[in-house]
């Protein structure tokens, strides 16, 4: 019975809320663009790193902030923001990227790098040449530059654009 209730929770979120936190932002773009736009934000009204990639996590993966993280992870995060517009090196054809690369983020916080690569590699299958592979090695970095210090909140928003997003063509 115990395993039917975990199995119901991994699979079916009654919950989960699967809007576009961007829409009452306005932000426009690709889904890489309206990823920067949300750390613009987050960026200037969060009080520190950690809270920052807690409401990132939240609100561009569907990650909870609390105990059911992990869950949340293990089930692979909810695709909050769907879309394209990474660079193609990052870009696996399909529209969950963000979603992706803030589940990367979040696991970093709980594993620190190797035990995140070792998932991804691992569990996942996620070769580390491959778009998902390299897009989970750009979350670590990029969550383990900010706990650092490496990385001020105020610039996340321009190191995921100049780090991921594909720049849009000039006009003639």
């Amino acid at each position: 019975m115990l395993g039917a209730a975990v199995l119901a929770y991994l699979a079916i979120d009654p919950f989960g809320d699967t809007s576009d936190p961007t829409a009452s932002l306005h932000l426009e773009g690709t889904a890489c663009e309206r990823l920067a736009g949300l750390a613009a934000y987050l960026g200037a009204s969060d009080d520190n790193v950690n809270e920052f990639l807690l409401d990132l996590g939240k609100q561009a993966g569907g990650i909870s902030k609390g105990r059911r993280a992990l869950a949340d992870l293990a089930r692979g995060g909810r695709n909050r923001i769907p879309g394209k517009g990474f660079k193609q090196r990052f870009d696996d054809g399909s529209v969950g990227q963000v979603r992706h690369f803030v589940g990367y983020v979040r696991a970093s916080m709980f594993g620190g790098t190797d035990v995140t690569r070792w998932i991804s590699e691992n569990l996942r299958h996620d070769a580390p040449d491959s778009p998902d592979g390299r897009l989970g090695d750009a979350g670590i970095e990029f969550a383990q530059d900010l706990i650092a210090g490496r990385l001020q909140l105020a610039d996340a928003s321009t190191w995921l654009r100049d780090h991921l997003c594909r720049r849009a063509p000039s006009p003639a």
